[in-house]
């Protein structure tokens, strides 16, 4: 697998940079994973917009879709249309972005699709909107991903073993401790960092980034917990 960091911004871009957006590509398939603020120029870097596969946005909130409505007025002057994986809530953005040119598979948790030769598996997050985890499993990889989410026990045993880990770390360690737990809707570092290393993960990737955050910070906090790590903003391409 190659993934591509189109933009790793939220919950708003910095300059000359994207919000929420990554390109999976495989040997048969091209995922585009978030389709945020400025994703869409950047992933022309890649491959071309006829070459997307299929899009799975983990949750409905502007830095993470925005550029869906850009996307559409390109599908439609071809007559085009493409499989687009969302939550159904909120219904107001839901029933906005589902119109056209989308064939919409909504998603649900602990729901698993097969696409070729692809496992890809949904584990609801916890968030201010409904946001899933994703897991894509092809030959003997594992990728995974959290969207937005707080920090819950079941994504250790969802990512178990991924090769790279995806993760949101928009709060700092002093940030998240302020915050009543139920409403801790994103990930620190050092969380993020805990389920990397119980879950065995092999890389972990920090994104999210809010633009005024201090990166270096962000990224010796996690590496008190594990060190296989390094920030999506440093980064344009992951092999593995």
């Amino acid at each position: 697998m190659i993934l591509n960091i189109l933009g790793a911004r939220g919950p708003y871009p910095a300059k000359g940079e994207s919000t929420s957006g990554y390109l999976l590509r495989t040997k048969e398939t091209n995922i585009l994973l978030e389709c945020g603020s400025g994703v869409l120029t950047r992933l022309l870097n890649f491959i071309s917009f006829d070459e997307i596969s299929f899009i799975i946005c983990s949750h409905l909130h502007a830095d993470h879709t925005s550029d869906l409505g850009v996307l559409r007025y390109y599908l439609a002057s071809r007559g085009k249309e493409i499989d687009l994986y969302i939550p159904s809530e909120p219904k107001e953005e839901y029933d906005l972005i589902r119109k056209g040119v989308y064939r919409v598979k909504e998603i649900e948790n602990n729901m698993e699709a097969k696409i070729g030769n692809l496992t890809i598996k949904f584990l609801e997050g916890q968030h201010s909107y409904k946001s899933f985890a994703v897991r894509i499993e092809v030959d003997d990889k594992v990728f995974g991903f959290s969207g937005d989410t707080g920090f819950k026990e079941d994504l250790i045993e969802f990512f178990k073993d991924a090769d790279v880990l995806l993760l949101n770390a928009a709060y700092t360690d002093k940030e998240v401790e302020k915050i009543e737990p139920e409403k801790r809707f994103h990930l620190s570092p050092k969380q993020a960092a805990e389920i990397a290393k119980r879950a065995n993960t092999k890389l972990l990737v920090l994104t999210h980034l809010k633009p005024e955050c201090n990166e270096k910070e962000h990224l010796l906090s996690a590496k008190e917990i594990f060190d296989n790590v390094v920030l999506a903003t440093d980064m344009d391409k992951i092999e593995f």
